[in-house]
């Protein structure tokens, strides 16, 4: 008897332990973590790639196991897996806010970064809506190591500041983004954190590249005059969306 209850209280505790923190991840293609969610939230498929511990509604008090949706069968040049934020605005905060740093990547850039509108991004796949590449603290994972925790993720970018910190002509404009490329640390002290509570020269938690075929950037950057701003970054619920996510 000793020995049963002892059982029992191990496989409880270790459950316990598993539980997934409010608004972590909790599910999603080639994800291996925990799928229960702690007591008062339940895990929510925001698309096939991600679903997230988001607070319980009405009666749930308790959390869910994920579930996961399937992709849809379609050609192999061309299918789309899960709809993807594209709203040029809004999006009810329910992640905690970061000084963000914006700035722009695409076809045509500067710096001979790639299209970004192709399926071989970090994450393996791009959306029709607007994307971006997030700093390697938040990705999770470095170059070549293939698609991270933060793919398929959605942010809220709200854009305040040119790079010296001066108020920009459409500060407050917002668009929200889903997660599909790392910005690599090596080598760009913009996506170099140290960790979510680390900054780069701007002062910044995270770095958000905005993909330009995306329409990304001409949204955030608007009529401000500048490539690089400095603002506010809130992950949000994948709802509402209007674009689709094609690997």
């Amino acid at each position: 008897m000793l020995t049963n209850t002892l059982v029992l209280l191990a496989s409880a505790a270790s459950s316990a332990l598993a539980a997934q923190a409010a608004y972590a991840q909790c599910g999603g293609q080639t994800w291996t973590g925990g799928t229960i969610c702690v007591s008062g939230y339940t895990c929510v498929v925001s698309n096939s790639y991600y679903s997230q511990c988001l607070p319980a509604t009405g009666a749930q008090t308790s959390a869910k196991p994920a579930t996961t949706v399937a992709p849809a069968k379609t050609s192999a040049t061309s299918k789309a897996v899960a709809t993807s934020t594209a709203a040029s605005s809004g999006g009810s905060g329910t992640g905690p806010v970061y000084k963000a740093s914006f700035t722009e990547y695409g076809a045509g850039d500067s710096f001979g970064s790639g299209n970004c509108q192709v399926k071989s991004t970090a994450c393996g796949f791009y959306t029709t809506g607007y994307n971006a590449a997030v700093s390697q603290n938040e990705f999770g994972v470095g170059p070549g190591a293939g698609a991270g925790p933060a793919c398929g993720t959605c942010w809220k970018l709200t854009i305040q500041t040119d790079s010296s910190g001066q108020k920009v002509s459409n500060a407050g404009n917002s668009i929200v983004v889903e997660i599909t490329n790392l910005c690599p640390a090596s080598g760009n002290p913009l996506c170099a954190q140290n960790g979510l509570g680390g900054t780069n020269q701007y002062g910044a938690n995270l770095n958000f590249d905005t993909c330009k075929d995306s329409g990304a950037s001409a949204a955030l950057f608007g009529n401000s005059g500048v490539g690089l701003g400095v603002g506010t970054a809130q992950q949000v619920p994948c709802t509402g969306q209007v674009g689709t996510v094609v690997a």
